[in-house]
């Protein structure tokens, strides 16, 4: 049964991170890499503290929205072949900014959906 969560929520992560392309194109800067990533950092913080301490969420549906969801949503070898393009093309400064912006937002991200999850779990408790 875990498969066919994963699977479906795949699907679903894989559908709306290409939506996400296609809205942030346009773009010199790698915008909808970098949104999708941050987003991802935040719901998977928040999958893992909310819905995976609620016993009556089912491991399945957690599992489904962490590992194919958010996976599938987010993307490390589209940043990383990203930033190789902008290596190559002598933009040296932009590399470094994606790969700082991407470092330090997702780590700020995802302790924003740990606080988040605690106000939530706190209101619920």
């Amino acid at each position: 049964m875990y498969f066919f969560y994963v699977g479906i929520f795949s699907a679903l992560g894989g559908m709306t991170r290409y939506g996400v392309g296609l809205l942030l194109a346009g773009y010199t800067f790698p915008v909808a890499t970098l949104v999708v990533n941050l987003v991802g950092c935040f719901l998977l913080a928040v999958v893992t503290q909310v819905l995976a301490a609620n016993p009556k969420v089912p491991k399945e549906l957690v599992a489904g929205m962490g590992t194919g969801f958010v996976g599938a949503f987010t993307t490390f070898s589209s940043f990383s072949v990203e930033n190789i393009k902008l290596l190559q093309a002598g933009q040296i400064g932009v590399a470094g900014l994606y790969i700082g912006i991407s470092l330090i937002g997702g780590l700020a991200f995802a302790k924003l959906g740990y606080i988040f999850s605690a106000k939530l779990v706190g209101h619920r408790a």
